[in-house]
């Protein structure tokens, strides 16, 4: 990560203080999912705006926003898992409530919406209501999933999909919008987003089964089929299909560790689609603008090994 991202994502301002209506909702949400975190998804936004050489004063906004609906679908996840433990600290609805939490998150939705339409750019409006209403299928897919009759891998890709990749898209498209490129052109940032966001999302399956912050194994406890669950569970019931309605023992000990290589192998096949898929973007917007960035394209493809390496 280079200096200027750095610094840039380093002035990004989450506390809410110029939008007061109601000063008791946005400290909530700046003690629990607005304290601290990665930044990972304004950092990769800041990270594509320099593979298209766009200012990063024009881009901090839409860094900012992206963060913001992220922080929003922490706080429902929260309350859909029933967590009291978020980055080692209590949970915004173990703070609060159940009830408050929610209202928070759709609070700091709202304000996300009115911020971008206040820009005048209604193609982001329209990218950032997609990503809200993918959000929100695949937390309702995900509880599908816990008693499906049918439930296939596809499935559980479609989950990460809706909650991680929709997210990660805004990353990649949000920039390329900017730059006001073509829509063949956006589309193929929007994938990579996706593939991108979705590879994450299953190493995080993965780290479910052996992070030591006090929310290990929540998945399980709250019967998410996650990546690792379903590829255990088909694995000892020898099927590619299972029907969650007539299992009630979600005890995967015996195939966990080959559920683990089976993900991890489909995280590196998602890995190469990024790379493939990141050249392939940026060979094109040189041919289009005759600029290409190289220090970009390299800090891009480190920073997606580096998603798909953390365990």
């Amino acid at each position: 990560m280079s200096p200027e991202i750095a610094k840039s994502v380093g002035q990004l301002d989450f506390s809410l203080a110029e939008w007061d209506r109601n000063p008791r909702i946005a400290t909530l949400l700046s003690k629990t999912v607005l304290k601290g975190g990665k930044r990972l998804r304004p950092l990769m936004t800041f990270m594509v705006a320099d593979l298209f050489k766009l200012d990063h004063a024009e881009v901090a906004p839409y860094a900012r926003f992206v963060e913001l609906v992220h922080a929003s679908t922490l706080a429902h996840d929260d309350v859909v898992d029933n967590a009291d433990v978020r980055r080692g600290e209590a949970s915004i609805n173990a703070v609060a409530s159940n009830k408050r939490a929610v209202l928070a998150g759709d609070y700091l939705l709202s304000y996300v919406l009115q911020e971008i339409a206040s820009t005048g750019r209604n193609d982001l409006v329209i990218e950032m209501a997609r990503i809200i209403a993918d959000l929100a299928e695949g937390e309702w897919l995900q509880i599908e999933n816990a008693d499906a009759s049918h439930l296939k891998w596809t499935d559980i890709e479609s989950v990460a999909l809706h909650k991680t990749g929709s997210v990660l898209r805004w990353s990649f498209a949000a920039p390329a919008l900017l730059a006001n490129m073509d829509e063949p052109f956006i589309q193929k940032c929007r994938r990579l987003g996706e593939a991108v966001g979705i590879a994450f999302q299953m190493t995080d399956d993965i780290l479910d089964f052996v992070r030591k912050d006090g929310a290990e194994g929540a998945d399980v406890k709250n019967r998410v089929i996650n990546a690792v669950i379903f590829e255990a569970l088909a694995l000892k019931y020898q099927t590619e299909m299972l029907d969650m309605s007539k299992i009630q023992d979600l005890d995967i000990s015996e195939t966990l560790d080959t559920a683990v290589l089976k993900v991890r192998a489909r995280v590196d096949h998602l890995v190469k689609e990024c790379h493939e898929l990141l050249h392939e973007i940026a060979d094109e917007f040189e041919q289009k603008r005759g600029i290409r960035v190289e220090s970009a394209i390299s800090s891009l493809d480190t920073m997606i090994n580096f998603l798909a390496q953390r365990i």
